[in-house]
C-alpha cells in the first residue's frame, strides 16, 4: 500500500513538472499574432485619446473665448452708456474681444495639460514595455529611416545592431519583425509628430549634425517645453551626439521611446538619413538624463 502511494506521488509530480515546463515554453514563445494585436490596439487606443483630449481642450478653450467675447461687448455698450469713461472701456472691449479671437483660433492647437500628457505616455510605454520583454527583447532602441509612412520607424530587437545588424526598410514595415536574422518591434515614434512640427517651424532644418543639435535642443525646450534645459554636446569623430536634459515634463526620460529622446533621435535620424541608437542614462543629478544618440550604425539593405 505505501508502494503504492509513492508510486501515485511520484508520478502525479511527474505530471506537475511537465505541466509545468508546458507553461514556461508557451510563456517562452509568445503567440506573434495576439502580440502584433496588442500593438496596433495600443496605437488605436493612443490615437483615440489623443482625438477626445483635442476635443476637450476645445471645448474649454471656446467656452473662454465666449467668456471674453461678452465681456468685450458689455464693455463697448458700457462705453455708449457711459461717456465718461468711454476711452477706459473702449480699450477693455477691444481687448476682450481681441484676446477672444486668439484664444478661439490659436489656443486650442498649442496647449495640451502636461499631467495629461504625461499619463497617456506612461500608460502606453508600460505597455510596450510589457510587449518587449514579454518578447525577451533587448533594451537597445534604434531609429531607422525607411520609405514607409512614417518615414522614421523604432526598432527595438532582440540582439544589439552591434551584434545582429539592422534589417533593412521592407522588414520594418510590420509591427513585429520576423526575419532570418532579426526578431523584434518596430513602431511608430512618438517623436515623429513633434519632429513634423520642428521641421514646419524651422524649415529648412540645417543639415550639419551641430547645428542641427543645437536647433532641436532648442526645440525642446522653447517650442515643445518638453525639458528645462537641454545641452547637446557633439563628438563628430565618434558620430556621436549627447544631450543634458533636465525636469522633463513627461517623467523619467530613459522609458521606452520618451518623447524627448524620440524626438533627438527621430531628428538625427531624418537629416542624416542614416539609422540611430539611442541610450539614455540618469545623470548625477536625479532629474537630469544624459541623451545619447550614435549614427554609425549599418542595415542589411
Amino acid at each position: 500500500m505505501s508502494a503504492d502511494t509513492d508510486t501515485d506521488a511520484d508520478g502525479a509530480a511527474a505530471d506537475s513538472g511537465a505541466a509545468g515546463a508546458a507553461d514556461r515554453s508557451d510563456g517562452e514563445e509568445p503567440d506573434p499574432a495576439a502580440l502584433a494585436a496588442r500593438v496596433e490596439t495600443l496605437e488605436g487606443e493612443l490615437e483615440r485619446l489623443r482625438g477626445e483630449l483635442a476635443a476637450a481642450r476645445r471645448t474649454s478653450y471656446r467656452r473662454s473665448a465666449a467668456g471674453m467675447g461678452l465681456l468685450g461687448a458689455l464693455a463697448l455698450a458700457g462705453a455708449y452708456l457711459f461717456p465718461g469713461v468711454r476711452t477706459v472701456l473702449v480699450a477693455l472691449g477691444g481687448t476682450g474681444l481681441f484676446g477672444a479671437v486668439l484664444t478661439y483660433y490659436l489656443t486650442p492647437d498649442r496647449f495640451v495639460g502636461a499631467g495629461v500628457a504625461a499619463g497617456v505616455y506612461d500608460a502606453l510605454a508600460g505597455d510596450l514595455e510589457a510587449v518587449a520583454a514579454e518578447l525577451e527583447l533587448s533594451e537597445t532602441a534604434v531609429y531607422v529611416p525607411g520609405g514607409g509612412d512614417p518615414s522614421i520607424r523604432l526598432y527595438v530587437p532582440e540582439q544589439p545592431p552591434d551584434v545582429a545588424g539592422l534589417p533593412d526598410g521592407d522588414a520594418l514595415r510590420d509591427a513585429l519583425v520576423v526575419a532570418p536574422d532579426h526578431r523584434g518591434l518596430s513602431l511608430r515614434p512618438t517623436g515623429g509628430a513633434l519632429y513634423a512640427e520642428l521641421e514646419e517651424a524651422a524649415a529648412p532644418l540645417p543639415e550639419a549634425p551641430s547645428a542641427l543639435a543645437a536647433t532641436v535642443g532648442e526645440a525642446l525646450v522653447e517650442q515643445f517645453e518638453l525639458v528645462e534645459t537641454a545641452d547637446p554636446d557633439l563628438d563628430l569623430d565618434e558620430s556621436r551626439a549627447t544631450f543634458r536634459v533636465t525636469d522633463s515634463a513627461y517623467g523619467p526620460v530613459d522609458r521606452l521611446d520618451h518623447p524627448v529622446g524620440s524626438l533627438v533621435a527621430t531628428a538625427l535620424a531624418s537629416v542624416l538619413e542614416r539609422p540611430v541608437e539611442l541610450d539614455v542614462t540618469a545623470a548625477d543629478d536625479s532629474a537630469a538624463y544624459l541623451v545619447t544618440c550614435r549614427w554609425d550604425l549599418e542595415t542589411d539593405g
